[in-house]
């Protein structure tokens, strides 16, 4: 009993660093990196940082979290989730369907340098995004990522109008299946947002607290409705209608992911008058939803829906710059032009007056397909990343970051087969956390206590 007693008081002294020699301080720096670069996965790098004062004190200096987990420049994007369908099809209706259409599950894709992958991190990644004992993400389809949290829309087992969500970080493994939506039929979906904590609360860290969808009814009025799904009530709210006659109105191509900024969901939307304008001619609107609403508690779900003055051309799409303004990108072939809206708070404390301002800048053109008519060319895919950056999937097979403030134009990846030239239609949602936040937020109030 007594030798028992004395290793266990060993062990408190070589975690708490009382006596001994300090074995964190004996290694070097670059031994020290390389060792922790081959732990297993972000969950094990978590568990090892809070096994002992020692550690702790290292994975809270901010400096050495980025040697560790941001080794590359673009540090926030951590890879793609991907999943392939057949050539023509749409949405499966069943999991008998998807199972037939589906040409592979979702996985997920590291990027270069990404400290959750190759290996054992990124199959464990995909393992905790579809695999839940359960079946309920079987054949998912990824629909958005935020803060390290992926929306999924579930495939029904049998034929079923309803709308089935769900959304996970496959980092913490933490997974919500959200109710079913009973007005929502899947084809009708045209936005969504996903909502944490943080929004509301800079400390609030990266929990889900709110889901937000918007729906285009298929009749001739095409009236666009609002729900609101909480995560502390686990329900929908009923709809709210924030446009009864949507003819002519259509959401920005390839960009149903709402921008989160200064307490509200912004998603970007075309008003096309087929009377009177040119092609690429189109006016721009805002709708815009305050965060925290839909609830009971909370009240009814408050939106606005504006037109912004810029003349939209090209593939139109709305971002948050480095410096926290809201702007719109119209990103063409050869170039991208940029409209920042700039508030002025007006005197007595009216309302804010805004100004837009317009410039532009080149960027690397897309390589043609020799053998594709001009009209049949595929088009890139642009997705909106924190810090005020842009990313672009080219036709071919690379991809890159678009710096807004600097003008600048990184390439990051280039191991994605043809976009189109597999025949495949492919889903492809970027995935990005800011890793060090989270282990700030996790740790940083964390005391050890030996045991």
């Amino acid at each position: 009993m007594a030798a028992e007693d004395a290793l266990a008081a060993k062990k408190r002294r070589l975690c708490t660093g009382g006596g001994g020699e300090d074995m964190m301080s004996a290694l070097p720096e670059h031994v020290l990196q390389e060792v922790l670069s081959r732990v297993g996965t972000v969950k094990d790098l978590f568990k090892l940082a809070a096994t002992c004062r020692r550690w702790l004190g290292r994975f809270t200096d901010r400096a050495f979290l980025r040697e560790i987990l941001c080794p590359v420049k673009a540090q926030g994007l951590l890879g793609f989730f991907l999943q392939d369908a057949c050539q023509g099809v749409r949405m499966a209706w069943t999991r008998k369907d998807a199972a037939q259409q589906l040409a592979s599950a979702c996985s997920f894709l590291p990027a270069p340098g990404s400290p959750l992958g190759p290996g054992p991190t990124a199959r464990a990644l995909t393992s905790s995004l579809v695999a839940d004992g359960r079946g309920a993400f079987d054949y998912a389809v990824p629909l958005a990522a935020r803060r390290g949290i992926v929306l999924m829309q579930r495939v029904p087992c049998r034929l079923d109008s309803h709308l089935l969500l769900g959304v996970c970080n496959p980092v913490t493994g933490q997974r919500n299946l959200l109710e079913p939506l009973h007005y929502g039929d899947p084809t009708k979906m045209r936005g969504y947002a996903i909502i944490t904590a943080a929004d509301a609360d800079a400390a609030g860290g990266f929990t889900f607290s709110q889901l937000l969808v918007a729906t285009v009814d298929t009749t001739d009025r095409r009236a666009v409705h609002l729900y609101s799904y909480s995560a502390a009530t686990r329900s929908w709210s009923a709809p709210t209608l924030c446009l009864a006659n949507g003819r002519g109105f259509c959401p920005a191509k390839g960009q149903r992911s709402a921008v989160v900024h200064q307490g509200a969901a912004h998603w970007l939307w075309l008003y096309r008058d087929t009377g009177g304008q040119r092609a690429g001619d189109d006016d721009l609107y805002k709708l815009s939803v305050q965060l925290g609403g839909g609830g009971a508690a909370a009240g009814p779900i408050r939106f606005a829906f504006t037109r912004i003055p810029v003349r939209g051309g090209g593939n139109p799409l709305l971002c948050v710059t480095g410096d926290s303004e809201l702007a719109v990108v119209c990103t063409y072939i050869w170039h991208v032009a940029v409209s920042t809206c700039h508030q002025q708070q007006q005197a007595g404390g009216g309302h804010a007056a805004e100004s837009w301002e317009r410039t532009a800048f080149t960027i690397p053109a897309a390589v043609p397909y020799p053998d594709t008519p001009p009209l049949w060319q595929p088009i890139e895919k642009w997705f909106h990343l924190s810090r005020g950056s842009m990313l672009v999937l080219y036709r071919s097979s690379a991809v890159f970051v678009v710096d807004l403030h600097s003008k600048t134009v990184e390439k990051v990846m280039d191991c994605f087969l043809h976009l189109f030239a597999d025949q495949l239609n492919r889903t492809a949602v970027p995935y990005e956390m800011d890793l060090v936040d989270f282990f700030m937020s996790k740790l940083g109030g964390l005391s050890f206590i030996a045991l």
